[in-house]
């Protein structure tokens, strides 16, 4: 297998299910209102994808390419039960670098570099929240540098304008 490019996995824009557009042979493994998690093949190689959490409006996603090896027990298993597919998923992402990606009415917003997931409980939701805690603190210096410099700036009231319109646009109530 070609060494996945973690940084191709998924692109802002797109529907978490269809993270890019190249993605094809899209395999929805479960669903409620909306595709939760499955595969997809990328340039030969086949990744997972699973939703996290959602909250409101906001959802948090992982992907993860399959080694070559275990691309065949992937797209081939079969579960009992769904603690036995939840371990299955779970072990797609042990041990391996994942992209996380947030999204906005289910339309990706931000990506995150690969991430490893150790082998802990709940490790998955632990590494994604505190990517997401990460950029949230992030965004929320960025924004507040850009507020601080057109404050001390009076003189030009359309930048403060639109520095605290991107706080109000950006940051959660």
């Amino acid at each position: 297998m070609r060494a996945t490019n973690l940084d191709m996995l998924v692109r802002a824009g797109q529907p978490p299910w269809h993270p890019v557009p190249k993605a094809r042979d899209i395999d929805v493994w479960d669903k409620y209102e909306f595709p939760i998690c499955g595969s997809y093949r990328l340039d030969g190689n086949l990744v997972v994808f699973t939703l996290i959490t959602t909250a409101g409006t906001r959802s948090l996603w992982a992907y993860t390419p399959v080694a070559r090896e275990a691309k065949q027990a992937v797209s081939q298993a079969t579960f009992a039960t769904e603690d036995e597919f939840n371990d299955f998923l779970t072990g797609c992402f042990t041990g391996h670098e994942s992209v996380f990606a947030a999204a906005e009415d289910f339309v990706i917003t931000s990506k995150s570099d690969g991430i490893f997931i150790p082998a802990a409980r709940n490790a998955l939701l632990v590494a994604g929240a505190k990517w997401y805690a990460e950029r949230s603190a992030a965004l929320y210096a960025e924004l507040r540098k850009r507020l601080d410099s057109a404050a001390s700036h009076p003189g030009d009231p359309e930048e403060l304008l639109s520095a605290a319109q991107g706080v109000i646009e950006t940051l959660p109530v």
